[in-house]
């Protein structure tokens, strides 16, 4: 979650730094979600044949040079390359992890761990965004993907000293998919799931460039922005108080109805506080939905879960390139008004469409 949340703030500077054009380097984050997305598959195929353990170590080694290579990026096309690799690699990451929670808890217990790994993500997050807009004002941004090298190759080194566990019986994939595809439940909540990567992944990474192209320095940017991830931390633990006892497509009704006034805020003015409560207010739309879709969607894929988690999460980041794509073009065009503003609508589609959809399915576990 660090190493997708850095590129955001560092769009501007890297496009000066390098004497090109914004939407270019914009096209990171576009490339990034692309590879994250493209390589779920593949990496869950060899999952079902392979140590986890050694493949996460493998992965996240090669995430760790592709961010030495980001740092050490001599043209716009070599850092468009290098993050591409870097986002293809901790593809191999959040999967394993949600597979791991629906093939041995409980759907009450599910839903507590979706909502710890939801502050896990939110602190990486925070961090992220914080620390790159940190070590860009006080030095040079290419220090913060140094960093984040570093930090890869030795969580690598640590995955890699641990003992290597067998892999559960192996699915068939063309099977599985053939089974996903039959799933109508598993279909919708795919499509609810590219909806919220667009909203709250694609179009959320153009929030700190909006608030640079209003002349807001990158440090304040990322400090602001960061109010997302510092929600998600305060509300994930709270929700424990209220899981099982609120019901699911209230969760998402409350989401949907979060994204769309932090959009309707960005819609009427950016500036640092605008953004300060916008992204506070899309902090909590991720709690509220994305842990509840998630463990949604552990339930809807009983049959095949390695298969349709992959899918989850190409579904999410999908979503999320096509947001930052369309986020690029209003940096481009300076457009945000216009892109902030159809966000607000998809997110008042989200609640509506994805509550009524939950309040009629039955868990099957």
């Amino acid at each position: 979650m660090v190493d997708r949340s850095v590129t955001p703030p560092l769009v501007t500077v890297v496009a000066k730094d390098m004497g090109t054009s914004l939407a270019l380097i914009a096209a990171a984050v576009t490339i990034y979600s692309l590879a994250y997305a493209g390589l779920q598959l593949v990496w869950s195929a060899l999952a079902t044949r392979h140590s986890r353990v050694r493949l996460l170590a493998i992965s996240t080694g090669i995430a760790g040079l592709a961010d030495l290579a980001s740092a050490l990026a001599p043209d716009p096309v070599g850092f468009l390359v290098a993050r591409g690799i870097a986002g293809g690699a901790f593809a191999a990451t959040f999967t394993a992890v949600l597979i791991h929670f629906g093939d041995t808890m409980t759907m009450k217990q599910r839903a507590v761990a979706t909502a710890n790994l939801a502050g896990a993500v939110s602190l990486g997050l925070a961090a992220g965004t914080i620390g790159a807009g940190l070590i860009a004002q006080l030095s040079s941004w290419r220090w913060v993907y140094a960093v984040v090298a570093v930090a890869s190759v030795v969580l690598a080194i640590i995955l890699a000293r641990l003992p290597a566990v067998p892999p559960p019986p192996g699915e068939r994939v063309l099977p599985s998919i053939r089974r996903l595809g039959r799933n109508g439940w598993a279909l919708g909540v795919l499509a609810f799931t590219v909806l919220e990567g667009v909203l709250l992944v694609g179009v959320f990474a153009s929030l700190p460039i909006a608030l640079q192209a209003s002349g807001t320095s990158v440090l304040i940017a990322g400090l602001v922005t960061a109010a997302f991830g510092i929600t998600v931390v305060l509300v994930s633990q709270l929700m424990k108080l209220v899981l099982g006892r609120w019901p699911s497509w209230l969760l998402l009704f409350l989401a949907g109805c979060a994204g769309c006034a932090g959009y309707v805020v960005l819609t009427l003015v950016v500036s640092p506080f605008s953004v300060l409560g916008a992204a506070a207010l899309l902090g909590l739309a991720w709690t509220l939905g994305h842990t509840t879709i998630q463990t949604w969607m552990t339930d809807a894929v009983h049959d095949g879960r390695a298969i349709g988690m992959s899918f989850f999460s190409i579904a999410l980041f999908a979503g999320g390139s096509l947001g930052a794509a369309l986020g690029g073009i209003a940096a481009s065009d300076g457009q945000f008004p216009v892109l902030f503003g159809s966000a607000a609508f998809g997110a008042a589609v989200f609640a509506i469409v994805a509550s009524a959809a939950r309040s009629r399915y039955r868990v099957r576990e």
